[in-house]
């Protein structure tokens, strides 16, 4: 019995032994101009598309899109309350890897791996727990990955805490690192970030850069922002930004000694909270608890594109940039929505069905995973 929303598989995915594809469809008001900028209004529509294939306009252009499916390839049941943060760990080979954490103060290490006839299933138990913990100072509410070569300690994931401070967990290990511990936040760690050498975490107003050049990271300075909390932080070979609480968006400039000079600053960027930022390809997109997702110029902070009620008018949770080239939102309507990073219009297969709680959290692989998470401990596992 397929859950509600969920279509039934083609003939010929169910030949390879994958699970559920999961489609929406998304029936555009006219693209139009408003004070200068490109504005995409989007209607929902109940009815699913005939075909794979559908013409958008967007601006005066006319594209047609051929849509590739998601491909539903686990659901499970992670933890007993909101997940609040999850990680791709690993994409790549004969095995995929996911971190994730939640409100019941658990850290957990799911792995799947390959059948013997080489391909991933959706065959009930596939998805195993490898190791499961209880950090003190827990929920963690931020993740992420040290990839940066440096010898023998790669690969660390930092874990940013309600106890104010970020922790390395070296996985498959029963307990966190206690020698990596990165304290002084003036709150809880609720964004990370990593990029080359250096990691970005945030807590309260502050955000705070560490060298990760030594086996311990070291802290070498901090920025404030004038008011509200930071939400979320993304990072560009050359930038990094930030998402406020009192709804904005603020950036810097990074040379190659990691010295921050300010940049661009948008105060009015959303009228309600900023819960995501993401860095694609020179350009940064935000969403926003007012509903709204916005793309902007990376480097000027000048609004691009945007779709008001990009989730129905609810509030948008996450966000992720998928390694299809496609961009993913989570929001209270229990979608993933997925848009052209270009303009923002919807891609041709453009919702993903799965969730039946507000998606609360989104990560994305180099290869092909995408994982989206709700508010009641379920999580998905997309392959794209």
């Amino acid at each position: 019995m397929l859950s509600r929303g969920v279509q039934q598989p083609h003939a010929a995915v169910r030949r390879l032994g994958l699970c559920q594809l999961s489609l929406g469809h998304l029936d555009r008001a006219p693209a139009h101009f408003q004070g200068g900028r490109f504005v995409s209004e989007t209607v929902t529509q109940r009815r699913k598309p005939a075909r794979r294939c559908q013409t958008l306009v967007s601006s005066n252009a006319i594209r047609e899109q051929h849509g590739k499916e998601a491909i539903l390839c686990q659901r499970f049941k992670a933890h007993d309350a909101a997940i609040t943060a999850v990680l791709v760990a690993r994409d790549k080979g004969n095995k995929k890897e996911i971190i994730t954490a939640s409100l019941d103060k658990t850290l957990a290490l799911w792995s799947l791996e390959e059948d013997e006839d080489g391909e991933y299933t959706c065959k009930p138990g596939a998805m195993q727990e490898v190791v499961r913990i209880h950090p003190e100072g827990a929920p963690v509410f931020s993740l992420a990955q040290d990839d940066w070569a440096r010898g023998e300690v790669q690969h660390q994931i930092f874990c940013g805490k309600q106890s104010r401070d970020v922790v390395a967990w070296d996985p498959p290990a029963d307990a966190l690192h206690d020698a990596v511990v990165l304290n002084g936040h003036t709150g809880w760690v609720r964004a990370l970030a990593t990029q080359g050498r250096w990691l970005y975490s945030a807590g309260c107003n502050y955000l705070r850069q560490w060298d990760m050049a030594r086996s311990v990271p070291r802290h070498v300075r901090q920025v404030k922002m004038d008011k509200g909390d930071i939400l979320d932080v993304a990072v560009s070979p050359h930038h990094v930004y930030i998402a406020g609480a009192n709804g904005s968006i603020r950036s810097w400039n990074v040379d190659k000694k990691g010295e921050l000079t300010p940049a661009a600053a948008r105060d009015k960027a959303h009228t309600d909270r900023v819960t995501a930022v993401v860095w694609h390809k020179n350009f940064l997109y935000s969403t926003s608890y007012s509903g709204s997702l916005k793309m902007w110029d990376g480097n000027t902070l000048e609004l691009v594109a945007e779709v008001p009620a990009a989730h129905g008018g609810g509030r948008i949770h996450c966000a992720a940039a998928g390694p299809d080239g496609y961009l993913y939102t989570g929001g209270d309507d229990k979608l993933v929505r997925r848009w052209q990073p270009a303009d923002l219009t919807p891609a041709a297969s453009e919702a993903l069905y799965s969730h039946h709680y507000p998606v609360r959290a989104l990560s994305a692989g180099p290869s092909e995973v995408l994982v989206s998470a709700d508010a009641k401990g379920e999580v998905c596992m997309w392959t794209l």
